[in-house]
């Protein structure tokens, strides 16, 4: 039957919008195009240090023992980073697992040829798990009902679902089973007799990030995780046992196990200590335009700010829609020509206006001038302490945004 090109038009539309739908949380490019050229004329944009991501790798490769391995953290797309756009990387430097949230995210990474472990770091819905079959993705479990869902799945489908138990031994009351009394214990057995499972490794995830905390939880896991080996019969030969998150990896060098699991680490989001690891993101956009205000004019809305001076203030065309939040309303700064901008007025949906005044006296500010939000310029930076300060909330909270709401394009 010959059907119209609008038919044709929709029903390609209606069969991407299924096929997307168990891929969804959200839909990621695969193999973009992450060129300066094309990107760098957005209005807002994230800049990428691939150079500096692998750098942050292979530093930590060189300073684990040869029998630890690395899962490098890539839920959230990367930390905001792109997982698409950072996958290369972890193909080139051998990097032999994953850690992933979402169904795209294992896609993504199957989709350029990784073929180690892609291991889920939180748990799945059954329908979530039922999807990802495909792409051959280490569940995580930590309840004998959550794992007899995935026990079903996997007996309905005629495959076996590979997963590593997590225990509450680092104290997140999460996604770990608590096998401190009879109950918990009996459950934790079970779970690795349940048909068309094979556990891979037992893990548990730290809920402070401090020393004798994390050295404290990881002796009562190392005690809980070999009380499971022996309980159960396993063979620890076939586990991979692991605990250490950035914090742990860095600060709590026992920690380290079978494998660690680096997240903000690897994308430079560390602590002071460690400067080393170097910030992979920045964030960018560039001078709308730059007008002079008298004395006594009020900025943006409500007139939360009232000039005290005659000034030249710079519109940037990007705001909270961008991910730059009303938390740094009156409080934010930016760099232009390597010197600092204060953020005056309420930040807006798609605008911000910052003061130049005193930049202006030694230099011009023109249209399409760089403007740094987050990153380095010059010799001057605003760096994780400053944001976190302002937005009162991790980094991460942001970045994570940052990596939805943004073009991202590669370092030249």
């Amino acid at each position: 039957m010959k059907r119209s090109p609008l038919t044709l038009a929709i029903l390609t539309s209606l069969a991407i919008t299924t096929a997307s739908i168990t891929h969804a949380a959200p839909l990621l490019q695969t193999h973009g195009d992450y060129s300066y050229a094309n990107h760098h004329k957005a209005n807002a944009y994230l800049e990428i240090d691939v150079k500096a991501f692998e750098d942050n790798i292979t530093r930590l490769q060189n300073t684990l023992k040869d029998d630890t391995k690395i899962c490098a953290i890539m839920k959230a797309d990367a930390y905001g980073n792109g997982i698409d756009l950072l996958m290369p990387s972890i193909i080139k430097l051998n990097v032999p697992c994953i850690g992933i949230a979402s169904n795209e995210e294992a896609r993504v990474a199957r989709a350029h040829g990784y073929q180690g472990t892609i291991m889920r770091v939180r748990l799945a819905s059954g329908d979530e798990a039922e999807a990802a079959l495909e792409y051959g993705i280490t569940e995580l479990t930590g309840s004998l009902q959550h794992a007899q869902a995935l026990s079903a799945i996997a007996q309905k489908h005629g495959k076996t679902i590979e997963y590593h138990l997590s225990l509450n031994a680092g104290g997140m009351d999460r996604n770990g089973i608590d096998v401190d009394g009879a109950s918990g214990q009996r459950d934790a057995i079970a779970i690795t007799k349940l048909p068309n499972l094979r556990i891979t490794g037992i893990m548990t995830h730290y809920a402070n990030e401090d020393v004798d905390f994390v050295r404290e939880r990881l002796a009562k896991f190392n005690e809980q995780s070999q009380w499971l080996i022996q309980a159960a019969n396993l063979d620890r030969n076939k586990l991979t046992l692991h605990t250490a998150n950035s914090f742990a990896t860095i600060a709590v060098p026992e920690s380290h196990l079978d494998m660690v699991r680096p997240g903000g680490l690897i994308y430079g989001d560390t602590i002071d200590a460690k400067p080393a690891y170097k910030p992979i993101m920045s964030f960018k956009t560039k001078v709308a335009s730059v007008q002079f205000y008298p004395a006594g004019t009020s900025v943006g809305y409500d007139g939360t700010h009232t000039l005290m001076r005659d000034s030249y203030l710079a519109n940037l065309p990007f705001g909270y829609s961008d991910g730059y939040r009303r938390a740094f309303t009156n409080k934010g700064v930016v760099l232009i020509g390597g010197m600092r901008a204060p953020v005056l007025g309420k930040t807006s949906m798609n605008t911000t206006m910052v003061d130049v005044t005193d930049i202006i006296a030694k230099q011009p500010v023109s249209i399409n001038d760089e403007v740094v939000i987050y990153g380095a310029q010059g010799n001057a930076r605003i760096g994780q302490a400053e944001i976190e300060d302002i937005n009162e909330a991790l980094l991460a909270d942001l970045y994570t945004i940052w990596g939805n709401s943004n073009p991202r394009l590669i370092k030249p």
